[in-house]
């Protein structure tokens, strides 16, 4: 096998008619018109490419033999795409008339090639064209088990642009992040290089999800408040989640695949917002804060946030089988309260009462039934959950105490009033304030229905 290399003039190289890319032509020419339609865009953008660049890849060598009745002219065997877009780019009238569209297209990219054209490019000569079958293979079929091409995965991709460019996407940060941690297992680790990029990239720049897991996307670097061992566990449901396929990219793929794959989320996976750092921090920083040292004096209790513009807050996660409740439960977490008080208020009232109705059924209570007041629900419903030791007393006691007071903004009185008192119009901040007063009931109850 012997091969040499050396400059060819750009005329002097015919397009192969017999390239496996389409099936045996005639004449060059031809060659030429069967590879503008066969690559049609892939063709313009190399063209373009060429021009931007000013020269041809050098890490890959075009691979010609010599033709066997002209001297000095080679027929190409590997390249015949840059030959065809160099052929283009110096003569644009050889495209046929019938691709016009794509000699408009190529035109301006002819214009530049003039003031700095590619006249003699850098070849390896195979005296016997079989010599060069090996080489062509190898770089057309694959890896072969390392012999041939082993593509970078979308990892790869990214840390060469980190390193080369100095970009690193989201996703590359969490999963550096994740790996370099002591606190996550092995098992875990083992499975990062198996995540998509892609895919986590998506799920990390979604709004809802950062909300659920506590983290933020400031100038494309990946924040959070929180204490790195509460970070670290959504981003673990998420990544093995993607590494053992159990969703994919059609799952995730639009604003509502994501918020349905939020609503997988299990209590474990969701961190304690209030395990907060001293500071926000970086996940690629070199060091991490640490909790703040607490002081003396009594820590004052955080205030619970209206500023949402929804009754249920996006970072709330409910798992609910019922489908029309799940509806209703998905479009209180969608819907601006601050816009439609009145619709938000009216579902609202349903969406407590299917809510009681569901657990009334699913644990066949015999003191209460579907055509009871909503108060007597509620007081059954809390008192079975205390007994059964499915809730916290001091919960259930709470409940039953705010909704037994006209005053509280818990009160039966006002939820039925959303519905059948034409004078009186939800107020949005007390749909809110009411939401974080039941949450945890409410999470409750639902961890009980499977």
């Amino acid at each position: 096998m012997s091969t040499t290399t050396k400059n060819v003039s750009l005329t002097n190289l015919s397009v192969n008619i017999e390239n496996p890319r389409f099936e045996l032509v005639g004449n060059q020419r031809e060659a030429i018109q069967v590879m503008i339609a066969d690559q049609g865009d892939k063709l313009i953008n190399l063209a373009k490419d060429i021009v931007e660049t000013g020269m041809l890849n050098p890490g890959e060598l075009i691979l010609v033999t010599p033709h066997q009745k002209d001297k000095g002219h080679y027929n190409v065997l590997e390249g015949n795409r840059r030959v065809t877009a160099l052929k283009i780019l110096s003569n644009p009238d050889i495209i046929d008339s019938k691709n016009s569209s794509f000699a408009k297209r190529v035109k301006p990219f002819a214009e530049q090639f003039k003031k700095k054209p590619i006249l003699d490019i850098l070849c390896a000569v195979f005296n016997n064209p079989d010599d060069a079958n090996k080489w062509i293979k190898l770089k057309h079929t694959g890896e072969n088990e390392g012999v041939g091409i082993v593509r970078w995965d979308a990892q790869q991709v990214a840390r060469f642009d980190e390193r080369i460019e100095g970009t690193s996407p989201v996703a590359l940060q969490a999963i550096d992040f994740l790996r370099k941690e002591s606190c996550v297992p092995d098992t875990i680790k083992n499975k990062l290089k198996n995540v998509p990029s892609s895919s986590l990239d998506r799920l990390l720049k979604d709004k809802n999800v950062q909300q659920v897991i506590g983290i933020n996307v400031k100038d494309n670097r990946l924040q959070t408040h929180l204490l790195k061992e509460e970070v670290i566990k959504g981003l673990t449901k998420i990544v093995t989640d993607l590494a053992d396929k159990k969703i994919k990219v059609k799952d995730i793929y639009t604003k509502e695949d994501r918020e349905k794959y939020i609503e997988t989320f299990k209590p474990a996976d969701i961190p304690n917002k209030k395990k907060k750092a001293t500071s926000e921090w970086e996940l690629t920083s070199p060091s991490l804060p640490s909790k703040a040292t607490p002081s003396k004096a009594k820590p004052k209790p955080t205030p619970l946030s209206t500023d949402r513009e929804t009754v249920i807050p996006k970072d709330c996660i409910l798992s609910i089988i019922e489908p029309r409740i799940n509806k209703i439960y998905r479009e209180l977490k969608g819907l601006n309260v601050d816009l439609f008080e009145n619709a938000a208020g009216v579902m609202f009232r349903v969406f407590i009462e299917l809510t009681l109705d569901t657990y009334i059924d699913h644990h066949k209570l015999t003191t209460v039934n579907k055509d009871a007041t909503l108060r007597k629900k509620v007081d059954e419903v809390s008192l079975h959950m205390e007994k059964q030791g499915l809730a916290d007393k001091h919960i259930c006691k709470g409940i039953r105490k705010s909704v037994n007071n006209n005053h509280d903004v818990l009160s039966m009185e006002t939820f039925n009033a959303y519905i059948h008192n034409r004078h009186l119009s939800p107020i949005p901040k007390d749909l809110k304030i009411t939401w974080d007063n039941i949450q945890i009931f409410v999470e409750k109850i639902w961890l009980t229905i499977k």
